[in-house]
């Protein structure tokens, strides 16, 4: 009677387990979407960029990714001068644009 017991209890610890890696192995296979690997080295004309964003923190490498007029992404590091110039500027400009909108 015991060990009739004793094997739903480990198909359902295995199920259960099996269950688990699979979710974590999913979560690595469906990583970040948009990483850097090589960064822009001359600034950007300002006018040109649309809008930017930081690139996961699961990224190898931390970025900005600008979008350009034409729809181009383009990688930059963040502690470049001229890059944190153009956060600042279209911060600022966002900041703008929300105050006259409400």
């Amino acid at each position: 009677m015991m060990m009739m017991m004793k094997n739903p209890i480990v198909l359902v610890a295995c199920m259960l387990l099996l269950s688990s890696l699979t979710v974590m192995a999913s979560q690595s296979v469906f990583g970040p979407d948009e990483c850097c690997f090589n960064f822009i080295s001359h600034p950007l004309p300002k006018k040109r960029v649309v809008s930017y964003k930081y690139t996961d923190k699961l990224c190898p490498m931390e970025g900005v990714l600008f979008t350009m007029l034409n729809r181009a992404k383009l990688c930059a590091n963040p502690s470049t001068e001229w890059v944190k110039n153009i956060i600042k500027i279209k911060d600022e400009a966002q900041a703008r644009n929300a105050s006259l909108h409400s």
